[in-house]
């Protein structure tokens, strides 16, 4: 028994020194690892401060055409106060800003610090080919800097650009063709900058008196009530990276006439009716034709100079100063408004008109007084319906 005793005690204190070094060994290797994970957040946290203290670079990109312009935005650390920032390209400033919240402008440059935000918002307008590069805003403190980069690409994609005159009290469209981005702009210039009127990132589809519609291949929006509070410069284009990055694609120039020759006749259901417009010298060469619709930029086109006479429309020119149209055995959806335009021969430029005509059709017979808005217009009588 005692020697059985004996041989269990030594095997127990085998045993035991045995757990013993195993403890031991993993003990240093978890030494080791914890070791290691120490030194790995100690150099991390090293380049860490030493691109705080030198500087950070983060990089976007940013495409533009030539002819239209783009806006970008660097961000900076929003735990510095800084002095000053310098838009710079090819080592070379080419502006800077000292000023908070004012827009600043230098040639093509314009540049607006938004301190509240932390981010420096740059402009370059008309763009070039030649202004393609890399850009670094550098933001400057304590004789440090940090900067942001942006590359900018500038290539031939920009629509031609466009002048649009519109009628006032009338409506119009400006139209842009649609581009392979979730989210395209109508903004409106005012100096340096483009003010936002309506974007497809909204769930809103108007503004005011600007409605926004699209269709497979175009994107517009559409002004209703004109007046010349709307004339001026506007541009679409596509926002990139959540909108830090914008890209004016198209500029359509609104011109807004005030006067145009109004008038509205209210014919019954079964007659026959022939009114005329008379059309400036300058048209006197172009295809004349008559539209429907409240929008004249997009109404559709019933007849013109250039086809037969035959149909229920039917219009002819004298090719001096007027057209004469006859619209046959009217009916209640003869209603609307009409227009009386010219072709023009230049792509860069909307269809001229002369004259809104609003015809309104009854089913009764009554005695009626028509006349044209012009007093001095031959076109005025008086008659008596059957």
């Amino acid at each position: 028994m005692r020697r059985a005793s004996g041989r269990a005690v030594q095997t127990l204190n085998i045993n035991l020194q045995m757990k013993i070094g195993t403890d031991s060994r993993v003990e240093n290797s978890l030494t080791e690892d914890f070791s290691i994970q120490i030194n790995t957040m100690r150099n991390f946290l090293l380049i860490f401060l030493s691109l705080m203290i030198t500087g950070w670079e983060a990089s976007s990109e940013v495409k533009g055409c030539t002819d239209g312009w783009v806006e970008f935005i660097c961000q900076h650390n929003p735990t510095h106060q800084y002095q000053s920032v310098d838009v710079v390209k090819n080592n070379h400033t080419i502006i800077g800003s000292t000023q908070k919240n004012v827009w600043q402008t230098k040639n093509i440059f314009s540049v607006y610090y938004d301190a509240a935000n932390r981010k420096l918002r740059v402009v370059i307008k008309p763009l070039q080919h030649g202004d393609s590069g890399e850009y670094k805003c550098k933001f400057i403190f304590e004789g440090k800097s940090e900067s942001d980069k942006v590359d900018l690409n500038v290539g031939k994609g920009c629509q031609t650009p466009f002048n649009q005159t519109a009628y006032r009290t009338a409506k119009t469209t400006i139209s842009c063709d649609k581009r392979n981005s979730t989210v395209m702009f109508f903004c409106k210039e005012n100096g340096s900058i483009c003010e936002d009127i309506l974007s497809t990132k909204s769930f809103l589809r108007s503004n005011g008196s600007f409605t926004l519609t699209e269709t497979s291949s175009s994107f517009n929006m559409s002004i209703s009530n004109v007046s010349s509070q709307h004339a001026g410069v506007y541009w679409c284009g596509v926002e990139t990276d959540k909108g830090s990055n914008r890209a004016a694609l198209r500029k359509i120039q609104l011109e807004v006439e005030d006067t145009i020759t109004s008038f509205t006749r209210y014919p019954t259901v079964g007659q026959n009716l022939t009114y005329w417009c008379g059309y400036p010298k300058s048209a006197r060469k172009k295809s004349k034709f008559i539209c429907k619709g409240e929008d004249p930029s997009i109404c559709r086109q019933i007849v013109s100079t250039t086809q037969s006479n035959a149909g229920k429309f039917s219009m002819m020119d004298d090719n001096v100063k007027k057209i004469t149209i006859t619209v046959r055995n009217i009916t209640t959806e003869d209603t609307g408004t009409y227009w009386c335009g010219a072709e023009s021969n230049d792509p860069k430029q909307s269809n001229p008109f002369f004259h809104r005509f609003r015809m309104t059709v009854g089913e009764s017979s009554y005695f009626i007084l028509w006349r044209l808005s012009d007093p001095g217009s031959d076109c005025e009588g008086r008659r008596v319906l059957q």
